[in-house]
Formats: C-alpha cells, sequence, structure tokens
C-alpha cells in the first residue's frame, strides 16, 4: 500500500495568513492590549527566600536507628520531607504564629468608595444565594467548636499554600523554601516562620517516636522475661522425662551415622553373597536330572572324586572297546567291565547329590546372614530415629530458650539506648540561610509578560484563522479541484467591475457589458477565457471536442456568463459557433444578446419551428445564438427526446463548436440528459461559495451518465484579496499594443457595491 505525501507549500499558508489578517490583527490586539494593560495596573508581589539543609542520618549519639527505622538515603526520603514542608499542618502552625487570620495581606481591607461597596455587596449576595442553595441539597449535621474552626480556616490555609514552593538544589541536600507576598517584609516572616515550624514539627515527630518506643519497650521487657521463665522449665522438664544428661551434639549425630553405613555396607555384601549361592544352587538343582550337563557346573567339574571316576570311566571304557573285538557282549569279562562302570556312574550320582547339598546349605548360611544383618540395620535405624526425635524435640526447646533470652537482652539494651535518647533533641534538618527582606518584585515581569502577551496573541490569531480556513469546505483554490474532485483544472476567472454594473441574483436583466470577453478584449479576464478556451481545445487528446455542456453544481455560480464568453473567445478564435440556451427553466442568454426568448429550443424541440427560425446572428463575428423558447412545463422530457439528438446531429454540421448552457446539476436531471450527447462538461464552480460535496454530488450524477469531463472553471476569484497566491496565474498579461498590465497582485480591492462576481447567473 503506497502513502501518498503531501508537500508543505509555504506560499498556502502566506495566502491563509493574507486572506485573514484582519482576524490576526484583531485578536492579537485584543490578548496584547488584555496583557499589557494587566501587567501595568496589577499589584506587585515580592518573593523571599529561606534555604535549609536536610541531612541523611540523625547525628544520634547512642545507636536507635533499629527504633526510628527511617530510610534516609533514598530520593523517596526527600520527597516525602518536601511533601511535609507543603503540608496543611506545617501551614496552620505558622499561620497561628503570625495570626495571618488578622492580616491584611490575606484579608486586605476594602476601599471606601461606592464601587467597592456594591463589588462587596453583590459578593455577599453570591455568597448568601450560594449558601441557600447548598442548604437545600445538605443535611445539617452537627459539628464541634474545633471542626467548625478548622473549616473556617480551610481556604485560608489553601490561600497560603498557593503561594508557597519547595526548590531543591540539585546534586546536594539544600532546599529552598519560598514564599510570594505582597509586603516584602512579611514574605520574610512566613519563609522564616516556615523553616522554624518545619523543623519544630520534625523534632517532635521524632520525640514522639521516641517517647512511644519507650513505652513500647517496657511493656515488652515484662512479656519477654516471662517468656524466657517458661521455656527453660520447658526444656528441663523434657531432659528428665527423656533421660537426657548431655547436650546432643554433632558427635553424637557422626557416631551414629557411621554405624548405619557399616550395617549397611555388611548388609549389602550379605545379599551379595546371598545371590551367588542362591545362583548356584538353583543352577545345579536345575540340571540334576542331565548328568553330562551337570559338568559344566565349577562345584561339580573342580570336584576330585568325580575327576577320579570320570578318568576310570575313560579306562574301563578302553578296555570294553579293546576287548569288544576279541569277544562278544556276553563274555564274562565284558560283563565285569559293565559290571564296574555301573558301580562307578552310581558313585559319580552320589557324589554330584552331594555337591548339590553342600551348595543348598551354602545358600542357606548366607540367606541367614543376611537376614541377621538386616535385622541388626533395622534396629539400629530405629533406634537412630528415636534418637532425632529426642534431639528435635530437645532442639526446638533449647533454640526456644535462646532465643527469648536474646530477645531480652536485646530490649534490655534498646530500652536503655531510648530513654537516654529520649533526653537529647537532635534533628537533621538545619538553617543555612534565612530569608532576608526582598528589594524588587519577582511579579509582574513587565518585559517577559508583554513579549508573552505578543506571542501568544499572534499564536492565537494565527490558530484562529487557520481553524476558519479548515472550517471553510469551499472550493477556492485550484488545487482543491485537484485534490477533492479529481478532475482537470482550466482556469481561474477573477472578479472584474464594468461601469459600476452590478448582476442580479436571478431576477434583474444581467447586463450586456459582462461579456467581457467582447467589450473589454485586453482585460486580464478576458485573458482569463481566453486561456480556458485554450484548455478546453487541447482537453482530448484525439482531436477538439465539438458540442461542450457547460454547467454548475448549483445555482449562483456563473455559467451563464462563463458558457456566452467561452463562445465569444471560441468565435474570435476564427470558430463558428453557436451558443444554445438549454436553461428551460430560467434562461439568461437572450438577456445579454438583447433578443426574445419567444421562439428557440422548445419550439425546434416540438416540431413547430425550423432551425432557421430561431436561430439569432450576433453582432459579435462567428457566433451564433439559440435561445430557449417559451418555457415547457416538461424540460427533463423535451431535452431527452431524439429529436434533442437530432438537433446537435444537424448543427456539427453547420459549426465548429457547439456551447450548450444548462440548468445546474443539483437541481435538476437537464444537465446530466444533455451531457451524454455531449462530447465533453465544463464544470463552473464559484470560488469560496460552492461547498465541495455539492461539487461532488454533482460530478457523481455526471459520471453516472458516463459524461466527459473536461475539467472545471473556479469563477468569482477574488484576486485582490489572494493576491499573494494567484500572482503566479496572473503576473501580468499584455495586449496588442505591448503595455503590460499588472495583475491582480497590484489592483485595489473593490468596494463591495463596485465589484460585481464574474458570470454570477441564476
Amino acid at each position: 500500500m503506497e502513502f501518498i505525501e503531501e508537500k508543505i507549500d509555504i506560499r498556502e499558508y502566506l495566502r491563509v495568513i493574507i486572506k485573514r489578517r484582519w482576524i490576526i490583527i484583531a485578536i492579537l490586539s485584543l490578548i496584547f492590549v488584555t496583557v499589557v494593560i494587566h501587567t501595568f495596573t496589577a499589584t506587585p508581589i515580592f518573593e523571599a527566600f529561606t534555604r535549609i539543609i536536610i541531612d541523611k542520618e540523625n547525628p544520634n549519639v547512642v545507636s536507635i536507628q533499629e527504633v526510628m527505622a527511617v530510610d534516609a538515603s533514598g530520593t523517596d526520603y526527600y520527597q516525602t520531607q518536601y511533601k511535609i514542608i507543603e503540608s496543611r499542618s506545617v501551614a496552620r502552625s505558622v499561620i497561628r504564629r503570625l495570626a495571618l487570620d488578622k492580616s491584611e495581606e490575606f484579608f486586605p481591607k476594602a476601599d471606601d468608595n461606592f464601587i467597592s461597596a456594591m463589588i462587596g455587596s453583590v459578593k455577599d449576595g453570591i455568597s448568601s444565594a450560594a449558601g441557600a442553595v447548598a442548604s437545600l441539597f445538605v443535611t445539617d449535621v452537627k459539628k464541634d467548636d474545633a471542626a467548625e474552626k478548622e473549616e473556617s480556616d480551610s481556604a485560608l490555609v489553601t490561600a497560603f499554600l498557593t503561594r508557597l514552593e519547595i526548590e531543591p538544589i540539585r546534586n546536594s541536600r539544600l532546599v529552598d523554601i519560598k514564599y510570594q507576598a505582597k509586603d516584602p517584609s512579611v514574605a520574610a516572616k512566613i519563609v522564616n516562620t516556615i523553616s522554624e515550624a518545619y523543623i519544630d514539627q520534625n523534632l517532635d515527630t521524632k520525640l514522639a517516636a521516641i517517647q512511644n518506643a519507650v513505652k513500647w519497650l517496657h511493656s515488652r521487657i515484662e512479656e519477654e522475661r516471662k517468656k524466657v521463665e517458661i521455656a527453660e522449665q520447658a526444656l528441663l522438664r523434657y531432659k528428665e522425662q527423656h533421660g537426657i544428661i548431655t547436650d546432643f551434639s554433632s558427635n553424637t549425630e557422626n557416631v551414629t551415622a557411621q554405624k548405619l553405613a557399616q550395617l549397611n555396607q555388611q548388609v549389602v555384601e550379605a545379599e551379595s553373597l546371598r545371590v551367588e549361592a542362591e545362583t548356584r544352587y538353583k543352577q545345579a538343582k536345575a540340571l540334576e536330572g542331565n548328568p553330562d550337563m551337570l559338568d559344566s557346573i565349577p562345584q561339580v567339574l573342580n570336584n576330585e572324586l568325580i575327576r577320579q571316576i570320570k578318568t576310570m570311566e575313560v579306562e574301563l571304557f578302553k578296555r570294553m572297546s579293546e576287548f569288544s573285538k576279541k569277544y562278544g557282549s556276553n563274555h564274562p569279562q565284558m560283563v565285569a567291565i559293565q559290571s564296574e562302570l555301573k558301580t562307578l556312574q552310581t558313585r559319580k550320582a552320589q557324589e554330584i547329590n552331594r555337591v548339590i547339598n553342600s551348595l543348598n546349605n551354602e545358600y542357606k548360611v548366607t540367606l541367614a546372614k543376611e537376614n541377621s544383618l538386616k535385622d541388626a540395620l533395622y534396629g539400629q535405624k530405629k533406634e537412630s530415629l528415636s534418637l532425632n526425635q529426642k534431639a528435635i524435640g530437645y532442639t526446638v526447646l533449647q533454640r526456644e530458650a535462646q532465643s527469648a533470652k536474646e530477645m531480652y537482652d536485646l530490649l534490655i539494651k534498646r530500652f536503655k539506648e531510648t530513654s537516654l535518647t529520649e533526653d537529647m533533641k537532635t534533628g537533621n534538618v538545619r538553617i543555612v540561610d534565612k530569608a532576608e527582606v526582598p528589594k524588587n518584585p519577582v511579579k509582574p515581569r513587565k518585559g517577559l509578560n508583554v513579549i508573552i502577551g505578543l506571542i501568544v496573541g499572534l499564536g492565537a490569531g494565527l490558530g484562529a484563522a487557520f481553524f476558519l480556513e479548515y472550517l471553510d469546505n469551499t472550493i477556492k483554490l485550484p488545487e482543491d479541484i485537484k485534490r477533492h474532485l479529481d478532475i482537470p483544472f482550466l482556469g481561474i476567472i477573477p472578479l472584474y467591475s464594468i461601469n459600476g454594473n452590478i448582476a442580479q441574483d436571478g431576477e434583474g436583466a444581467l447586463a450586456p457589458e459582462m461579456m467581457v470577453t467582447f467589450h473589454s478584449p485586453k482585460s486580464i479576464s478576458s485573458e482569463a477565457y481566453r486561456y480556458i478556451r485554450t484548455n478546453i481545445l487541447f482537453s482530448s487528446a484525439d482531436k477538439e471536442p465539438q458540442v461542450l455542456l457547460v454547467s454548475s453544481a448549483g445555482p449562483q455560480e456563473g455559467k451563464t456568463i462563463t458558457s456566452t464568453n467561452i463562445a465569444i473567445a471560441m468565435a474570435q478564435s476564427g470558430n463558428k459557433v453557436v451558443l444554445i440556451d438549454c436553461d428551460l427553466r430560467r434562461p439568461e442568454i437572450h438577456k445579454l444578446f438583447g433578443i426574445k426568448k419567444d421562439e428557440g429550443m422548445t419550439n425546434l424541440l416540438v416540431g413547430n419551428r425550423k432551425i432557421n427560425d430561431v436561430i439569432f446572428e450576433t453582432k459579435i463575428p462567428n457566433l451564433y445564438v439559440i435561445p430557449s423558447g417559451p418555457i415547457p412545463p416538461n424540460p427533463s422530457e423535451i431535452l431527452g427526446s431524439k429529436r434533442m439528438k437530432d438537433l446537435l446531429d444537424k448543427l456539427r454540421l453547420d459549426f465548429n463548436k457547439i456551447i450548450i448552457d444548462s440548468p445546474p446539476i443539483a437541481a435538476v436531471t437537464d444537465s446530466s440528459i444533455l451531457a451524454k450527447s455531449a462530447d465533453g462538461v465544463v464544470l463552473v464552480v464559484r470560488a469560496g461559495e460552492t461547498a465541495r460535496e455539492i461539487v461532488k454530488n454533482g460530478l457523481e450524477q455526471l459520471k453516472g451518465v458516463g459524461a466527459h469531463m473536461l475539467g472545471a472553471v473556479l469563477n468569482g476569484v477574488d484576486t485582490a484579496n489572494d493576491s499573494y497566491y494567484y500572482y503566479q496565474y496572473y503576473s501580468s498579461y499584455y495586449g496588442e499594443d505591448g503595455e503590460a498590465k499588472k495583475g491582480a497582485r497590484t489592483k485595489r480591492k473593490p468596494s463591495f457595491l463596485n465589484r460585481i462576481s464574474s458570470n454570477k447567473d441564476t
């Protein structure tokens, strides 16, 4: 998304300033004169000040910081002290000491004259009325004497504090206390009394805190003494109940921990041996029915008897193999060998059973040892827990007794310190410089007030000027057309005056002299129309527009005179031009050319006249006029008929330019109907009078019917009022004789009765 940044145009600001200069001058003069009068008639005000120092810490002789509990190291402490100086309690103390409730500084005597008496009477009447009204809404509440007195001097305290100023000196602990008064000696007395009252209040606050601390410590000492006795008695009873002779120390805990660690290590080792024995036994038991696999068990494999039996079996198998080659299986020697083998196998099986039983016994022994060690460990843990419970109870009671004793000793110490401090009046606030009677007033500062009044008046005037300009939502400048209407700008038409003729607003005849392009061809206004003619001719890239519709958003914008002068300018350039008055509701063109409107456009469109009957040749070469004719009851239907289109087609063959003057767009739909048949539309906008929304609505209607907008003409521009701005458009124009005619920048602005709005029609 692109953002369009508007450029700041200094000329636009200068234009607004010049245009609204009288408003700026009026506001500036009013504010400046008011400030000057107030400055030179105001009562002079004097300011006195005293300087004090606020130390961070009290100069204590004894350590009582814990009792006071004041943190004076941060900025919050100093801010608190500044607010205390400005407090109402300090103010009341100063008022009481100096009897300011009877001072003329706050209660001046009324002047003994008629005006002062009248002002006093009015004030009393207003106060009485306000009290009566307030009594209707507020319920009466009975107040004691102290409350009524405090309420009565509340206004005095407020007035007193408004003159007080606290000014800390940066990067120091010094503070200036300033006070303003009409009487310089009163100002000095008040500011000195404020510092004294603040110091006294500070000391009183600390003394009250110390006294409260002494009273509190005295009551707490007795309570803590009783707590010490109760805690020591409870500790003694606990030792007797559990048979504790010596205090629990870290050595006792270390010995118990070592025993537990040793037993735990032995249990782990016994459990490991039991697991190994159990594994060997279960392995041998599982292979008991498979003698061949039993040889894989290390205890069986390493048994000496079993190894001898295996050796004997090998010898017998060897002999049996030799005899089997010579004898049969039933031979006595073969039978004897087999019998011997069985005997050996039986002995081997018995030996294996013995080994398995040995493993079983070994497993049971390790299991019994493991259980025994676990029982011992459990007993040691139970004993340790019991000892720990006793130690916890003992430690708690011992700590309570020790804490109570320490608190008691601390309170005794603080009580002695506080009692000693109570007799010492020391503070952390001191006066560095006392106030002196000021020589010169600080208010009013005449030079500064005059400068400020000038600046404020100028700023207010400029603000009012630009605010009024902001509220003005009319089209005033060419930039407004480009910015708000988004259509091309064709030119401006300045205000002009001819022979003192004044344009009538709809009822009187328009002056023929207003055809300035014909009557004053060398004037600035004529040059403006020729400039607009040139822009219209070059508004289309392909070809020049032939049929032009001239209209405005609302009435009284100058479209009739504009269309007439544009037609004259077109004819003067050599074009054959016909000017058609299609404003069938309030026609005006016939007045300018001094012809009758009895026969014209309406006769052509209803078919009872021909073109040659209603077209009039003017005294301006190449310019012809078709008036409106009789006013019909249905203009929109007539202008939107097929005959209107056929008429324009016929005129296109005979004329180079066809200029159509139409009614206002916002009033009727005639212009929208005619815009469809035109090659382009020229919109006339009255400068400084037509609201932007009205013009936008008219443009929306034309765009809705597909009209081709050539651009807008800014009519009735007061170049004398905005001479600085419009000088860029009309710096100089040269007539046929070569003499430069200066623009509106050097032209004196005509009076309201001697200037007419350019082309201002109905």
